[in-house]
């Protein structure tokens, strides 16, 4: 399989570190409101790329992180519970917004159960060991607000800026960032604990004998320890928003590093494009800011969202708009409708369209092992599609589609075309009859029906339904 590596700016061959099995971490959502679509497909990206791993015989380690602890989730939990302790009110924003998270994770097709999800919250004295490893090593300090990694002291031993080359101006070392966000244009010295401010959660941190610094860790840290403790350290693939590249997983680097500690921190680092909207960058201010039920509320499915993200490859900017997304809409209907036909058209076993399936399906498998060209597969299973017709299904080959599709693109074909009830199919065969006796009257009333129960009827030489 070939991934682009950002850490060498081209493709590489896949192989992982250790025999078969994959470590893969991915920078996951800071939980205090509903991801937006861009975040999500992101997600997306990633479940598609643990998929195909799965299906070429890898044994997929993937990790999630929450963040659960950072300057949004301190300041959202004391504007909703302002009478409650400050870790109190933390907590219950956060196991909110997890819950939230996970259930719209599910809703747009990624499959949660296959992901180990970690808390920075649950992994304070983890985070807090590494801290004291780095001050040891000479690449962090104390400061009167908290604990600094030191730029400087890294690029002594190591290169600064192995994904964004980003351009290093020393003149600027001394300063310092304790916020969780910054500017992304230069590089700063960058907290790994914050001293606690009034009002804020915190934990005791007892770095030597005479100094306690109550407070909590810094946002790039979390990652490096969630990541290395379940994984080990290399691990195979680190996944992530092209956003997060600097100066997030640099930083992850540096830290993962420093001093004594491994050279390679992860082997692969894959990286997807901005989600746009209309062309240009989703934001509050420019009022095209999605989340999931902005979607829904509207009329389409989180799926359809799914099918918008895989029609673009992973390394080019998705154009979000409400005419691509029911463009996305629609090509996902037809694929439903299509499977549908397995309740209600005789089997036709045919070797040729069966033969024909399985090609497509190689070829669409072929497209993802190809630096994971969704785009390309889904061209492919639209081919097979294309080979069956109302009069000709072999089911055989109609369930091969089926099953491939949900287990490398996890569009849920299978859950999402359920047959329809005994009684409507009385109605379809009463209409039927209707029709053969040329009662022309009580067949559209009849049809009529079955459109308000969601059924939509297509007369030809065969006459099939499909689900509205």
């Amino acid at each position: 399989m070939k991934l682009y590596n950002s850490r060498f700016n081209k493709e590489q061959e896949f192989s992982p570190l250790q025999g078969s099995r994959v470590g893969m971490y991915s920078c996951g959502p800071t939980v205090y409101n509903h991801a937006h679509i861009g975040n999500l497909s992101s997600y997306i990206y990633a479940d598609t790329l643990r998929r195909t791993l799965k299906a070429q015989g890898y044994d997929v380690h993937h990790i999630m992180n929450f963040t659960d602890v950072d300057d949004k989730t301190i300041r959202d939990s004391h504007i909703k519970y302002p009478d409650d302790e400050p870790a109190v009110a933390l907590k219950k924003l956060t196991s909110h917004y997890e819950k939230v998270f996970l259930d719209e994770m599910a809703q747009v097709g990624n499959n949660v159960d296959d992901i180990t999800f970690v808390r920075a919250t649950d992994n304070i004295a983890d985070i807090q060991k590494l801290i004291k490893k780095l001050l040891a090593e000479g690449v962090a300090y104390l400061a009167d607000d908290g604990v600094y990694f030191s730029i400087n002291e890294y690029r002594k031993t190591r290169k600064y800026g192995q994904l964004s080359h980003v351009e290093f101006d020393s003149s600027r070392s001394a300063e310092r960032i304790d916020n969780d966000e910054y500017d992304k244009d230069n590089a700063h010295d960058f907290a790994l604990w914050k001293r606690q401010k009034p009002g804020e959660p915190a934990w005791d941190f007892v770095i030597d004998d005479k100094t306690n610094m109550p407070g909590r860790p810094g946002w790039h840290i979390e990652c490096s320890v969630m990541s290395v403790k379940n994984l080990g350290q290399p691990f195979d693939i680190h996944t992530g928003g092209v956003d997060l590249k600097f100066p997030h997983h640099e930083n992850e680097i540096a830290q993962s590093t420093a001093g004594d500690q491994p050279e390679l921190f992860a082997n692969f680092f894959v990286h997807n494009e901005h989600l746009l909207v209309n062309g240009e960058k989703m934001s509050k201010s420019a009022h095209n800011f999605y989340v999931l039920s902005d979607l829904t509320d509207k009329h389409y499915s989180p799926l359809d969202f799914r099918m918008l993200v895989l029609q673009s490859h992973y390394r080019k900017a998705t154009n979000f708009s409400w005419e691509n997304l029911t463009a996305a809409k629609n090509r996902l209907s037809h694929w439903r409708a299509v499977a549908e036909w397995r309740y209600q058209t005789p089997d036709c076993p045919d070797d040729d369209q069966l033969e024909k399936v399985h090609k497509a399906i190689e070829r669409a498998q072929g497209s993802l092992e190809n630096d994971l060209d969704t785009a390309g597969a889904l061209r492919c299973y639209d081919e097979a599609f294309d080979l069956f017709t109302p009069e000709k299904v072999s089911h055989d080959a109609l369930a091969a589609l089926i099953q491939s599709i949900d287990q490398v693109l996890g569009l849920k074909l299978e859950e999402t075309t359920p047959d329809i009830s005994a009684e409507e199919y009385d109605l379809i065969d009463r209409r039927q009859a209707a029709r053969q006796s040329k009662d022309w009257a009580t067949s559209d009333r009849l049809r009529d029906e079955l459109k308000t129960k969601g059924i939509e009827i297509q007369d030809g030489a065969v006459t099939i339904w499909s689900k509205l």
